[in-house]
């Protein structure tokens, strides 16, 4: 079974989504048989560095927004990272390009196609991914900053000569915006999104039982036969 995932992790809905997806599959019986691939979403495509703005005075600012409704939504957020022990950060959250980060979660996937790593919930492109939420949204990290993306990587015994050619190559750079593209031109406005088998459709930060059902009837759907 396979599962696309649309995603940015500039989206703190799309880091505990993916988390509980990892923790259903984790659980799922048929876990070695499940290939995951992520597919770069921006939220923020006009984004080219950082910017100074908090988190909730850019989104109050950029999308229409009033401060009350920013600071709603991200307790609604802070109390369901907390019963997963997550603390979001917002005063420190770095507004920044996702695009140097959505590079590294390219060079993870390669890493595991070269390893024979690519299933199951424990693939490097999987842990990467979940590893950037942490780091911008627990500890204030510049995603958009090589020097940053260089530290988490060394976390996972990533080369840094690949993580500084990833950073600079064409070839990922295209694949990461052709995927926004496929996004968009799906009718993707917003992530996470989760396609399993091409058969169903999830959106949203769905709660891990949910993922843990979902993905048996994905199963039982597509062998069903």
């Amino acid at each position: 079974m396979h599962i696309d995932i649309w995603s940015d992790v500039a989206c703190p809905w799309c880091y505990l989504a993916v988390r509980h997806l990892r923790q259903a599959l984790s659980a799922f019986a048929e876990k070695d048989k499940v290939t995951v691939r992520l597919h770069a979403y921006f939220l923020q495509p006009e984004l080219t560095g950082v910017d100074e703005r908090s988190e909730a005075q850019y989104l109050a600012q950029t999308k229409g927004m009033t401060i009350p409704e920013v600071n709603a939504a991200l307790e609604a957020v802070s109390a369901l990272g907390a019963k997963e022990g997550i603390r979001f950060d917002w005063e420190n959250v770095k507004v920044a390009s996702t695009t140097n980060a959505h590079r590294l979660i390219c060079l993870a996937r390669e890493i595991d196609v070269e390893n024979d790593t690519t299933t199951g919930p424990d693939t490097l492109e999987l842990k990467v991914h979940e590893a950037l939420g942490r780091a911008r949204f627990e500890y204030g990290m510049n995603l958009a900053n090589p020097e940053s993306l260089l530290a988490l990587a060394s976390d996972f015994q990533i080369d840094t000569e690949r993580v500084f050619a990833a950073l600079e190559s064409q070839t990922y750079a295209n694949e990461v915006f052709s995927d926004f593209q496929i996004g968009v031109q799906m009718g993707v406005n917003a992530v996470p999104v989760f396609i399993f088998d091409n058969a169903y459709l999830v959106e949203g930060a769905q709660p891990t039982a949910a993922f843990q059902n979902i993905l048996q009837t994905a199963w039982n759907h597509s062998h069903s036969e």
